[in-house]
C-alpha cells in the first residue's frame, strides 16, 4: 500500500529547497550551516527541504561510506532535522541510489562497490560539477547491504518525514552497453541464464548471440532492481509510515516506467520543467494518476543574481502549484548569502502559504488529454516551416485548450486501462494516439457509451500496440534505453486497414483514385493561400471561417458518420475530402478529425486552428464548461475542488509565453479586465466568493451563472466561490 493520505497530503503545498552534495555547500569545501539554511527558508516562506545524506561523500555518521573530509564527528542530517523541525519545516534525506561516488571511494576505501566496466578492470571515471571525480558502483556488490542498511538507519534513527531516492535505474552513469564484469554480475547471471557475460573492446566485434545475451543480462539486472526497491519500501514502511519519492526524471518516463516500482512510490521529482505550458502539462499528468510531484523550479545551478530566475521562477513556482504540484527549487544554497531575488521565490511561496487549503484541492476533471511521444517508423511527418509527429500533437492539444481557457489535464496513458479513473471525465481527447491495447479500446467504447465525449484525431488507433516499446528514461551518461522486466523487443507498430476505433468513429482510411489523387497533389497544406487545403463547415461553407488544414488522412464516413466539416480547396471551396466526423456511440459524442490540427497549433498558434480545436471539444463534451474566461491566452487557468468550494487558480505569463530555455523575464505586465463566468450547478447557490489576492473585483448572477469582473491581475489571482 502507499503512505497514507494523511502522510502525503503536506506534500500539495509543499514549498521546497534541495540541497545537493555535488556543489557548494558541501563541495569543494564543506561550508553548510543548517541554522542559516533555516532562517533563509523562513524569510523565504519555504517549509521542506531536501537534505543529501550522501553524494561524492557520506554526510552522516554510522554508514560503511567514505565520509567527507572535512566532516568529523558532524552529522548534516542530525543537524538540519535540529535547526528545521522547530521553525515548522519538513525535512527529506536524499538518499544516493545506485550514484556514482567519490574516485577514491571506490577505488581505494571501499573497491569492493565498484562496478567493472571489464573483466579485471575497475569503475568508469568522470568529473561531476566540482571537487574529486566519481566513480561508478554496482548493486551486485557488497554496495547493496551497505545501501539498504544507509536506508535502515536513516528511516529509523531521525526524525523525517519522507524519503527521496535518486533514479531507480540499475546502470547508473555506466558507459557502453552498461555491462558490469563483478564476480556478482558473472556468477549471479551464470546462474540464471547459464551464459557468460561477453566483452570485446571493439564495440562492433559483438555477435548478434551475445548482443541477445546483454539483453538477457539487462533484464536481469531490472529484476534485481525491482526486488530491491520492494525490499527498501518494505523496510521504511516498518518504521515509519512516510512517502517514498524518487526520481522520474520528466513526464515521458511515467507510461514506460515499470508498474511495480511506480506503485511503490508515493511520488516523483521531475528535473526539468522547461515551459510553463510543459510545466502545466507535466504536473497535471501525475495528479490525474493520484501521485505526486516536485518538479525543479528553474534549473540545476546555484547563483541567485545570475542565473535564470526573475519572474520566470515566480511564475514557474505559481503554475506548478495550481495544477496540484509541489514547488522544489534546485541548489538554492546561494540566496543563504546573497539575498538578490529572494522576491521571485519568497511572494509566489508566501501567496500559497497564506492559502495551502486552497492549494491543497484536487484538480476538476473535465477535458483529458492523452500524454503521447511514440511514433510508429514512418509516422512522424514534415512540412515547408514545421512537421507532425505524437509528441506535438498532443501537447498541442493540451495548448489549444489550455490558452483557451478550457479546463484541461494531461492524463497518462495507463489511465486508459482504468475504467473508473476515466470516467471521472467529460471529454476524453486522444490526439494521434497511434496505438491502443484491446484493453484500452474496450475501456474507451465503455466511457463513450455511459455518456463520456470523445474526440480523435489523424492517426489515433490506426497502428497495432506492440507490447513493449522499451523505456525512455536513459540513464544520465546518455546509455541506452533500459527494458521492460523480461520482455523482448517487439516489431515496431504496423499501420492497419482499419482504425482501432472505427466502431465509435465511423471512418475508414481510404486509397485516393486517380482523379481525386491529382486533385490532392495539386494542392499543399500549408497554412496560408489559395493553393492550400482548409477546413469548412458543409453545411455553410464560408471563406471568412475557414480552418488552415495540416497534415491528413485520406478517409470515408461510414454509416452512422455524420460529415461536419469538409477538406476544402482555397480556390473556390471545392469540398474534395471528409475532414470532421461526428457520431453517436451509446450515451457519448464521438468526433473525428482527419487533420492534425493539434500539431500545428503548437508550431504557429494560430487563433483559426486553436477555436477549431476547442470546438471538437465542445461538440463531442456530454456536459457545459464549468467556467468561462474571458482573457489574454497568456492568463493560464486552472480549476480546483473540493465538496461545495471552486477554486480557479489564474497564473499570469504575459512575459515570453513561449520560452527560450534560460532565458530570464524581469518583467510582468499585468492582464485588465478579466472576466470570469462560474456555471453553477443544479440545485446550488453561491454563498460567498473572494480573491485569494486581496484586490477589487465585481460580481454579478445571471439566472445560473456567476460573473466575477476583475480589472487587474498582476502574477496570479485565485477566485474562490462557496456553494450550499
Amino acid at each position: 500500500a502507499q503512505a497514507s493520505a494523511a502522510n502525503v497530503g503536506w506534500m500539495r503545498t509543499a514549498r521546497s529547497f534541495l540541497i545537493d552534495a555535488y556543489e557548494p555547500p558541501f563541495a569543494t569545501i564543506l561550508e553548510y550551516d543548517a541554522k542559516a539554511l533555516a532562517e533563509t527558508m523562513v524569510q523565504m516562506n519555504a517549509n521542506n527541504v531536501r537534505i543529501a545524506t550522501m553524494g561524492k561523500y557520506a554526510l552522516i555518521q554510522g554508514v560503511r561510506f567514505s565520509k567527507h573530509p572535512e566532516l568529523g564527528n558532524r552529522d548534516i542530517l542530525a543537524e538540519t532535522i535540529a535547526a528545521c523541525k522547530p521553525r515548522g519545516i519538513h525535512v527529506i534525506p536524499y538518499i544516493s541510489t545506485g550514484h556514482k561516488l567519490a574516485w577514491t571511494m571506490v577505488t581505494k576505501d571501499y573497491p569492493e562497490y565498484a562496478q567493472r566496466t571489464r573483466p579485471g578492470g575497475g569503475p568508469a571515471r568522470s568529473h561531476f560539477y566540482v571537487g574529486e571525480d566519481h566513480g561508478t558502483v554496482c548493486w551486485n556488490t557488497p554496495y547493496r547491504q551497505a545501501y539498504l542498511d544507509l536506508v535502515e538507519h536513516v528511516v529509523r534513527d531521525y526524525d523525517v518525514e519522507g524519503m527521496y531516492f535518486d533514479s531507480w535505474v540499475t546502470s547508473y552513469f555506466w558507459p557502453g552497453r552498461r555491462v558490469c564484469y563483478c564476480d556478482g554480475c558473472r556468477d549471479g547471471f551464470r546462474k540464471v541464464a547459464g551464459l557468460e557475460l561477453p566483452w570485446h573492446e571493439r564495440d562492433g566485434d559483438y555477435t548478434a548471440a551475445e548482443v541477445a545475451a546483454i539483453d538477457r543480462y539487462h533484464a536481469w539486472l531490472h529484476e534485481e532492481l525491482v526486488d530491491l526497491v520492494l525490499q527498501v519500501r518494505k523496510t521504511i514502511k516498518s518504521h515509519k509510515d512516510v512517502p517514498m519519492i524518487y526520481n522520474i526524471n520528466n513526464p515521458r518516463a511515467m507510461g514506460a516506467q515499470d508498474p511495480r516500482i511506480r506503485e511503490a512510490n508515493d511520488a516523483f521529482l521531475y528535473e526539468r520543467g522547461n515551459s510553463i505550458l510543459e510545466r502545466a502539462e507535466g504536473v497535471s499528468l501525475p495528479r490525474a494518476s493520484g501521485m505526486g510531484i516536485w518538479p525543479y523550479v528553474g534549473e540545476y545551478n546555484n547563483w541567485p543574481r545570475a542565473i535564470y530566475n526573475g519572474c520566470d521562477f515566480e511564475q514557474q513556482i505559481f503554475t506548478t502549484s495550481m495544477f496540484g504540484g509541489s514547488p522544489i527549487l534546485a541548489l538554492p544554497w546561494g540566496y543563504v548569502q546573497h539575498p538578490a531575488n529572494r522576491r521571485f521565490v519568497e511572494y509566489p511561496f508566501g501567496v500559497i502559504k497564506q492559502h495551502e487549503r486552497e492549494f491543497a484541492f484536487p484538480n476538476y476533471p473535465y477535458a483529458a488529454v492523452v500524454y503521447g511521444y511514440r511514433n510508429p517508423p514512418g509516422h512522424a511527418q514534415t512540412g515547408t516551416w514545421w512537421g507532425t509527429d505524437v509528441r506535438t500533437s498532443t501537447l498541442g492539444a493540451f495548448a489549444a485548450l489550455l490558452y483557451g481557457h478550457v479546463q484541461v489535464s494531461s492524463i497518462d496513458e495507463t489511465l486508459l486501462d482504468d475504467a473508473e479513473k476515466l470516467a471521472a471525465y467529460k471529454v476524453l481527447y486522444l490526439a494521434d494516439i497511434t496505438s491502443l491495447s484491446e484493453t484500452r479500446l474496450a475501456n474507451i467504447k465503455k466511457f463513450v457509451s455511459e455518456g463520456g465525449g470523445l474526440v480523435a484525431s489523424y492517426a489515433t488507433s490506426l497502428f497495432n500496440a506492440t507490447a513493449d516499446r522499451g523505456d525512455p528514461q536513459t540513464a544520465p551518461s546518455g546509455g541506452a534505453p533500459t527494458r521492460r522486466p523480461g520482455s523482448t523487443i517487439e516489431a515496431p507498430a504496423k499501420r492497419l486497414d482499419r482504425f482501432g476505433l472505427e466502431e465509435l468513429i465511423r471512418v475508414a482510411p481510404i486509397q485516393p483514385g486517380a482523379e481525386l489523387a491529382a486533385v490532392i497533389a495539386n494542392y499543399s497544406s500549408n497554412t496560408g493561400g489559395p493553393y492550400d487545403l482548409y477546413l469548412a463547415d458543409r453545411q455553410r461553407p464560408d471563406l471568412q471561417a475557414l480552418t488552415p488544414l495540416w497534415h491528413y488522412l485520406p478517409v470515408k464516413a461510414l454509416d452512422g458518420g455524420e460529415v461536419w466539416k469538409e477538406i476544402v480547396t482555397g480556390d473556390g471551396l471545392r469540398p474534395i475530402l471528409p475532414g470532421v466526423i461526428v457520431s453517436r456511440y451509446g450515451k457519448g459524442s464521438v468526433v473525428y478529425c482527419a487533420s492534425a490540427l493539434e500539431s500545428l497549433f503548437l508550431q504557429q498558434n494560430s487563433s483559426a486552428v486553436g477555436e477549431m480545436v476547442r470546438s471538437l471539444v465542445a461538440k463531442a463534451a456530454s456536459a457545459p464548461p464549468p467556467y468561462e474566461v474571458e482573457a489574454p491566452a497568456a492568463l493560464i487557468a486552472n480549476l480546483t475542488a473540493k465538496d461545495n468550494v471552486l477554486v480557479l487558480h489564474l497564473t499570469n505569463w504575459t512575459g515570453d509565453k513561449m520560452e527560450r530555455v534560460g532565458e530570464i523575464e524581469y518583467y510582468l505586465a499585468p492582464v485588465e479586465n478579466v472576466r470570469v463566468r462560474f456555471a453553477i450547478p443544479a440545485g446550488k447557490r453561491v454563498r460567498s466568493v473572494a480573491l485569494l489576492v486581496k484586490a477589487p473585483y465585481k460580481q454579478e448572477q445571471k439566472g445560473s451563472t456567476l460573473e466575477v469582473l476583475i480589472p487587474r491581475v498582476e502574477a496570479y489571482q485565485g477566485v474562490r466561490v462557496e456553494m450550499e
